[in-house]
């Protein structure tokens, strides 16, 4: 069965596949702001945050936009978020930002799932500071794309009905609540008692959508002063249940896809566990580890090889080496990667360690030596002889940085000595940041000379990209020959910073239809998911003695894993 089909067939039969619970039908992101909610399975988007206003007297960067920074819970449809206001916040009609570093508040924000499509929300804010301020205010910023062409409507208000085509923005009105309509979309705010709301465009640059304000509280806030707001959203509209028509083409079969693969970088002593639950019960075609090279070898004058034969091989070392070896005994090919390459081969300050530092270039040729010896040592101590080789994320130096001149220089270095020493290592093209990166791999991908250690070219799917940008990896693939690698998979590479979103459904499912698409679209070997460690988890527990459980996004990347040996790529066509 193709891999197309699976997909199709797993979409018909299990519905949990494409579907949310509707308990969860207020959704946050990974800050803790909100992004809508979610009617039927139909999302009615908006964001939603706290925002303190500076008075005219009162300097102009004291204070900001909430940032919730993914301290929260959402169980049983109620959503909690804590955090800070973030400095850099402006007069009225600027936006508060995340870049200065005040936090003159704190804030509990309370939301639960009250009825369909309506949402009680309750707001704790306490003043770390006196600060002369004009007021906390609730901001709702709505979609140009639903509600341009509407109209709004005031409860227990004195003016009439308005459009909004042709207003004249700001506008201000005394209501207990609005009501916003438009063809597709509807939007409630309800107020315990009568306050200002105020209707505008949104104010980010260029930005056409609309943003409905209305204060939780005026006025000067005083150190260990608490506020307490309450209000309601209801959202309503359009639910698309039309049926779509899917075509298989069964006589244009495209490329071989292995199946999902795992990166395996080790973080922090909870990965060994999660590492061995996932090898045990996921279908794994590919894999990634590190190569803790600036620990390997230290300094650049003692020989790495004789210090582990005298027991000084680090544990780091031996720890990715040790994960490496059970890949090998599954007979699973992977990738292994540079992230931190040691002080002596990079040009930093003082001959120490930075990111995004290029490497010196009087020092490729020791550089060679500790790669071929890290790599020799592993095939003979541990059976483990990785398929390809690469620096992680060179394009944007995480933390090797190189130019695409450099990239293919190093591919034509490296590939060399590997192939001299019997290596049967190949290198990785490009293992861009994200697919953004395209014109990174170019001049490499044009070298004869580079072409013949190319074993596979890759980028990361961080932030997604367009087809145009997928293609042109696969493009590049194509011609030389060789497999097409997601080599790390995943939506936002700083959502470590806010695990919760791991378990948000609207997550589990962007993520999800993020690799399908680029199954369609590039037709990649394999997708290697960020990550199946501790790190990003695709598991629950594991923490403090937790048992480990398998969460949503374990189910996403098993079911898309569930492909027979020498699946292909089919082309698939949908009406809808």
């Amino acid at each position: 069965m193709t891999i197309s089909r699976r997909l199709i067939l797993a979409a018909l039969l299990f519905p949990g596949f494409l579907s949310t619970d509707v308990s969860g039908q207020v959704e946050c992101v990974g800050s803790g702001n909100l992004r809508g909610i979610r009617v039927d399975g139909e999302l009615m988007a908006f964001t939603g945050n706290i925002r303190v206003v500076a008075s005219a007297t009162a300097p102009t960067n004291q204070f900001g936009r909430g940032r919730g920074a993914g301290v929260y819970s959402h169980d049983n449809g109620v959503l909690v978020v804590t955090g800070n206001i973030a400095g850099g916040g402006g007069r009225r009609g600027r936006r508060g930002g995340a870049s200065a570093t005040n936090t003159g508040a704190s804030y509990r924000a309370t939301y639960q799932d009250v009825a369909t499509g309506a949402v009680a929300a309750r707001i704790e804010f306490t003043s770390a500071t006196n600060a002369p301020i004009e007021g906390v205010y609730y901001d709702v910023t709505l979609p140009a794309a639903d509600y341009a062409g509407g109209s709004v409507q005031w409860i227990a208000g004195e003016e009439a009905p308005m459009s909004l085509v042709g207003t004249n923005f700001p506008m201000r009105v005394s209501a207990q609540g609005v009501r916003l309509i438009s063809s597709r979309r509807q939007i409630q705010i309800n107020l315990p008692a009568a306050a200002e709301f105020i209707i505008q465009n949104d104010r980010g640059a260029g930005s056409n959508d609309i943003e409905v304000s209305f204060p939780l509280n005026l006025g000067k806030i005083y150190k260990g002063q608490d506020i307490y707001a309450n209000f309601t959203i209801t959202a309503r509209g359009e639910v698309d249940k039309s049926p779509a028509h899917l075509a298989i083409d069964l006589s244009q079969p495209g490329r071989a896809y292995d199946g999902m693969g795992g990166n395996f970088r080790l973080q922090n002593p909870d990965d060994p566990p999660v590492i061995q639950y996932n090898l045990d019960h996921l279908r794994l075609a590919s894999g990634r580890v590190a190569m803790p090279l600036n620990l390997w070898q230290t300094n650049v004058n003692i020989d790495p090889v004789q210090a582990a034969a005298a027991g000084h091989l680090d544990t780091n070392v031996s720890a990715a080496m040790e994960v490496a070896q059970k890949l090998a005994q599954k007979n699973i090919p992977f990738v292994i990667s540079v992230w931190s390459p040691p002080g002596w081969a990079v040009a930093a300050n003082g001959g120490g360690f930075n990111r995004a530092a290029p490497i010196k270039p009087a020092q490729w040729d020791r550089l060679c030596q500790s790669i071929g010896s890290c790599l020799e040592y592993m095939k003979t101590n541990y059976g483990a002889e990785p398929a390809l080789f690469s620096f992680n994320e060179p394009d944007t130096g995480v933390y090797v940085l190189q130019s695409p001149e450099q990239h293919d220089e190093t591919i034509k270095r490296l590939g060399a000595y590997f192939a001299v020493h019997g290596l049967k290592t190949k290198m990785l093209l490009g293992d861009t940041a994200n697919p953004t990166g395209g014109k990174f791999i170019d001049v490499a991908a044009a070298d004869p000379e580079a072409a013949k250690y190319i074993g596979a070219v890759a980028f990361h799917s961080w932030g997604g990209g367009t087809e145009e940008q997928y293609t042109h990896f696969s493009d590049a693939a194509r011609r030389l020959d060789v497999p097409l690698l997601v080599s790390a998979g995943g939506l936002d590479p700083a959502a470590y910073l806010y695990r919760s979103v791991f378990l948000e459904p609207w997550y589990c499912l962007n993520e999800i239809a993020q690799y399908v698409e680029i199954c369609r679209v590039a037709q990649p070997l394999s997708i290697l998911h960020w990550q199946l460690t501790s790190d990003y988890s695709i598991l629950t527990g594991g923490i403090g003695g937790e048992p480990l459980a398998p969460a949503q996004r374990f189910w996403d990347i098993k079911q898309l894993g569930m492909t027979a040996a020498g699946a292909k790529a089919l082309p698939v066509t949908c009406d809808n």
